[in-house]
């Protein structure tokens, strides 16, 4: 007895039906699909949860490394009778990783350098608690662009706010201002 991913599959193949355009691929059907179900002669479906991930191409980070990304579960649904997609994204979260947004925002190589300078200025500033303002204000502003979206995504304010501040706590901090 064949399964209904195996269903799915063989009759997405045999009619080569064309996938939605939003990087849907046989492969990943097969190796990430969940929840196949078919009725004969009405519809296939299926779900696929997907990462939309912030690489940083100028981190040290792993290959399969990432400080921020989503998880969105996204549900295909194939009505068979005129090969017409329904897709439906059923569920989106937004998660990071604190210690791989400090490495990736604050110790990659090509920045960390120019950080460090910067702390060591603010260490030894008359007022250092201004001088930390003049030399991360643009990093704060940087870091509040580049978070606002991951691929198109917007993140939530909230957590937008939460790696703002952390990154900001971690400069505070190495600089013996907390």
């Amino acid at each position: 007895m064949t399964s209904d991913k195996q269903r799915v599959l063989a009759i997405l193949t045999e009619r080569d039906v064309e996938l939605p355009d939003d990087g849907l691929t046989h492969e990943k059907i097969r190796d990430r699909g969940t929840r196949f179900r078919i009725e004969e002669g009405d519809f296939l479906a299926f779900r696929l949860e997907r990462h939309p991930t912030m690489y940083l191409s100028d981190s040290q980070l792993g290959r399969h490394q990432s400080p921020a990304r989503f998880h969105v579960v996204t549900e295909y649904l194939l009505e068979l009778d005129d090969e017409t997609w329904r897709v439906d994204e059923r569920h989106a979260t937004f998660a990071f990783d604190p210690h791989l947004v400090i490495e990736a925002e604050l110790d990659a190589l090509g920045r960390k350098h120019a950080i460090e300078e910067q702390l060591e200025a603010v260490k030894t500033a008359e007022n250092p608690d201004e001088a930390f303002d003049e030399a991360f204000d643009s990093w704060i502003d940087h870091w509040e662009d580049k978070f606002a979206e991951v691929h198109g995504r917007p993140v939530p304010d909230d957590q937008r706010e939460e790696i703002i501040r952390l990154l900001v706590d971690e400069l505070r901090s190495r600089t013996g201002l907390d």
